[in-house]
């Protein structure tokens, strides 16, 4: 994709005349139009069908003189459409085509809008269309995959639900558009999250809170903005994606978003619903999960039996079940049918998705499937969703006891081979164990960096 990308530019970009060293601006994102009617962009009106390209799935429809930008294009269009289906594990079920006019600058429209992407309906049916003007010098203002991003979900939120014709409709979250833009261009790429950027972030308290990220205008961004935000918004699509029923919740906020009141906090939250509800939440989860972001070294993973450890307290609710007396009572999570009636059960399971939701971020990856499942369970529960609950609390119990079983098992075989079937100690570790026993018997040193504190922070909020 990234030799692809390239030739898109430089198609583009021998079109108009830029050159390699222009600046990126921030894209201007128009605020959302009324619907019109036209049947074809204005510019393909005059043209025959030697200017138009077909991609090879048929959704995307190229107009352009220039056949080698026209073929460039498509492919692009198809690649990042392949990205984008396979960061959200989606098929391709698409119904609306993308029609992407693509013109030079005209005598009779000195002011035209240098970007655009809407819907409109046609006599043939509803479809999205991206209009481009190829104005030298301000290629790069395009941002042409964020444009094509923009249109593909577009047409994923209103497949099913086309909007009247004369009414707004609601913009895909700009978060959604330039974090899936961002994955794609490092699996091109091969580049990785910047770990010590989100590092700094945090030690120097320049961590934007997850309502202002989520509520952010990118229009009036410089590069260097628009590259952080860029980072977070893709991190922010990675840390949902793994969450159980990651996938789930982004196909329902495509569908939520027709009915939408513009509020991209209150159409998250309703999306995702295990991650507590409140935008407080939220903000923890958001939090913890840069900070894990933020370490790249895996060092903050735990064993697997520490993992276990931490799991255990979280699994037992406590509920005041006499408010004039204040006595309270512990229920194991399998207790729902009992706990389930108590008024503070729900904010209580909110607060163990949050806790296992911590959790998951340190945890050994054996147990991150458990520790997944049960943030899923708590999330049901939460809901008031209990069909298939006793099976699933069964299913989780037992792999989690494998797993268990299983590590101890292996530590047993690894301290008898040591002990019995090594011929000799070879002695080349001599120094090292004299060094390691000599170390566990000194405190350990308490770390002060900011990281450290803020997630320690964390973990005292949330037990």
């Amino acid at each position: 994709m990234k030799r692809l990308g390239l030739l898109v530019w430089v198609c583009l970009a021998a079109a108009v005349g830029v050159r390699a060293a222009d600046p990126l601006p921030a894209e201007v994102l128009p605020e959302p139009t009324p619907l019109r009617e036209p049947l074809v962009p204005q510019m393909a009106r005059g043209m025959g069908a030697a200017q138009r390209s077909i991609s090879q799935s048929g959704q995307f429809v190229v107009y352009c003189p220039d056949v080698r930008m026209r073929l460039a294009v498509s492919s692009f269009a198809e690649t990042l459409k392949r990205d984008v289906l396979e960061t959200l594990k989606m098929g391709d079920h698409w119904k609306m085509p993308v029609v992407i006019d693509l013109r030079l600058p005209s005598s009779t429209e000195p002011n035209r809008i240098l970007s655009r992407v809407q819907l409109i309906q046609t006599d043939g049916g509803w479809k999205t269309e991206v209009d481009i003007t190829l104005r030298e010098g301000q290629f790069k203002e395009v941002r042409f995959p964020q444009l094509m991003v923009r249109a593909i979900l577009l047409e994923m939120a209103y497949r099913d639900r086309p909007p009247e014709v004369g009414l707004r409709y609601n913009e895909p979250p700009a978060w959604l558009v330039e974090g899936l833009s961002q994955i794609s261009q490092r699996r091109a790429t091969g580049a990785s999250p910047n770990a010590p950027l989100f590092r700094q972030m945090i030690e120097t308290g320049k961590l934007q809170g997850i309502g202002a990220f989520l509520r952010s205008n990118v229009a009036p961004m410089d590069a260097t903005s628009l590259d952080v935000y860029d980072m977070c918004a893709a991190s922010l699509v990675n840390l949902l994606i793994e969450m159980p029923g990651g996938v789930a919740g982004i196909a329902k906020l495509l569908k939520e978003l027709p009915a939408s009141d513009g509020d991209p906090v209150a159409l998250l939250l309703k999306s995702f619903p295990s991650l507590g509800g409140s935008e407080t939440s939220l903000e923890k989860w958001w939090t913890l999960g840069l900070a894990r972001t933020s370490v790249s070294d895996g060092a903050s993973t735990i064993t697997a039996a520490e993992t276990d450890a931490q799991l255990t307290p979280i699994l037992t609710l406590s509920l005041v079940t006499d408010e004039k007396k204040k006595t309270k009572a512990d229920f194991a999570l399998s207790d729902y049918k009992i706990y389930l009636k108590n008024p503070g059960a729900r904010p209580a399971l909110a607060a163990k998705g949050g806790a296992l939701a911590v959790l998951l971020a340190q945890a050994h990856p054996l147990m991150r499937p458990v520790v997944q499942e049960y943030l899923r369970i708590v999330s049901m529960l939460a809901q008031g969703r209990s069909r298939g609950m006793d099976k699933a609390l069964v299913d989780v119990a037992a792999y989690r006891s494998l797993i268990v079983e299983r590590m101890d098992k292996i530590e047993d075989y690894l301290n008898w081979y040591e002990a019995t079937q090594m011929p000799e100690q070879s002695g080349a570790f001599a120094d090292y164990m004299k060094n390691a026993k000599a170390f566990e018997k000194q405190a350990p040193p308490k770390r002060n960096d900011a990281i450290s504190r803020y997630i320690d922070q964390l973990e005292r909020e949330f037990n």
